[in-house]
């Protein structure tokens, strides 16, 4: 399947020389000339990569590349360049994953680009790997949630949620943090969401169960038991 790459920028001659380029080099390419028109292809249809120029008009200190970085699931991120060093950090301390000034060979930024995709297959393959936590199984290819070889039958938030902690097992994960990346929150709305659900997923991974898995660290947050919590509870329950 062919690599989606979204342009992001409103100089036409660039746009169209770029275009032109990748299209070239095999990829189909989608086009957003302004912040709004970027977030919502990007809802509407995704992409591969998103190559997107520093003066993109609607982006203010590349607050869009820490939106988009901040998100569950990353895009990778080459900002075009037309400052120089400055930029260049400001741009990579937001969250950009590379750099490339606009006068560039274009072959570079190519190889960039091929680079970047191959090293965020990389990370996809090991992210879709089923996650084994005690006798609790999760699947992320087919979202199938398992416990004891039962199938647990979880909304989509309750999967993501759950996704979100096991992928962080052993780590004590803030209320904050759960809104951000599991609702999308960027501030603290005074809601008890993130309790109620947990309380959904408890009764539906832990109910009837000996060993509870979801744990509640008091005026902190929530998390997962790892695999080596689990074993050393076993063995001290062995323990005469």
């Amino acid at each position: 399947m062919e690599k989606v790459i979204l342009i992001a920028a409103d100089n036409q001659d660039r746009v169209q020389t770029v275009m032109e380029l990748l299209e070239q080099a095999g990829y189909k390419v989608k086009h957003a000339m302004n912040y709004s028109e970027v977030v919502a292809v990007l809802q509407r249809s995704g992409a591969d990569l998103l190559l997107i120029d520093s003066r993109l008009p609607g982006m203010s200190q590349f607050n869009l590349v820490e939106r988009l970085t901040g998100k569950r699931e990353q895009i990778p991120i080459i900002v075009i360049g037309n400052d120089g060093s400055d930029e260049a950090i400001q741009a990579l301390e937001a969250g950009a994953h590379d750099y490339i000034p606009n006068d560039r060979d274009t072959r570079e930024l190519l190889a960039r680009i091929a680079n970047l995709l191959k090293l965020f297959q990389t990370g996809r393959m090991e992210r879709e790997e089923v996650i084994r936590i005690g006798d609790l199984v999760i699947d992320p290819l087919s979202r199938n949630v398992f416990r004891e070889e039962e199938a647990v039958e979880l909304t989509h938030r309750e999967y993501d949620l759950l996704l979100f902690l096991a992928r962080r097992q052993g780590q004590v994960c803030t209320r904050e943090d759960i809104l951000k990346q599991v609702w999308d929150y960027d501030f603290h709305t005074g809601t008890n969401v993130v309790d109620v659900y947990i309380l959904h997923l408890r009764e539906k991974i832990d109910r009837g169960r000996k060993q509870k898995l979801l744990r509640t660290i008091r005026g902190t947050g929530y998390k997962l038991l790892s695999q080596e919590e689990i074993n050393a509870a076993s063995k001290k329950d062995r323990l005469p």
